[in-house]
């Protein structure tokens, strides 16, 4: 064979090996194009589930804490307006006419020292409208104390070194739970 036609023949079976590997790396090119677009639609996918599962999470957590702060500003307000109505009692207490208030006071004192002796404690205001005499006439044995407390009414009744506190304001605190279900009801309907 002339050496012509075996280079002719080396060229023919080169651009054939030429093609060959060309179609071979152009198909393992698309193979790994696909397999790379795959994977980036799967880890967009994983990314999007990802940031919607947050976002979910963070809105849930937005949302739980607005409401935590919406109860604790109705609380707060409700307990506010408890305590306008209690100071409001109170001070419809402080209001009441000098018979009145000793009717109560009297019913009051009927209930902790209808016998035995003591000391009756009041306040500054208080020793102007209840006196010795009125104290007496519910029991003999008891007496107005000198001692004077801050308290807005009510009496402390001391009986050697034991006091009963019946000031409003403790008999308030005492019956709270009570009168809170009942407040509650009323404000709150």
């Amino acid at each position: 064979m002339p050496l012509e036609k075996i280079i002719e023949r080396i060229d023919e079976e080169s651009a054939l090996e030429i093609k060959t590997l060309e179609r071979e790396a152009q198909e393992k090119v698309s193979q790994i194009s696909k397999e790379a677009q795959e994977k980036a639609a799967s880890i967009k996918e994983e990314i999007l589930r990802a940031a919607s599962f947050e976002a979910q999470r963070r809105r849930d957590h937005i949302l739980t804490m607005a409401n935590l702060e919406a109860r604790r500003t109705v609380l707060e307000e409700k307990e506010r307006l408890i305590e306008e109505a209690y100071g409001k009692a109170l001070a419809k207490l402080k209001k009441l006419g000098k018979r009145p208030y000793q009717e109560l006071i009297k019913k009051m004192l009927l209930k902790v020292a209808k016998s035995g002796s003591g000391a009756i404690i009041l306040s500054k205001e208080d020793k102007k409208r209840i006196t010795p005499s009125f104290i007496k006439s519910i029991n003999k044995n008891l007496r107005i104390s000198k001692e004077d407390r801050e308290i807005s009414g009510g009496f402390i009744l001391k009986r050697e070194k034991i006091e009963i506190n019946n000031s409003f304001e403790s008999l308030f605190r005492s019956q709270r739970e009570k009168l809170e279900s009942r407040l509650v009801r009323i404000l709150f309907k």
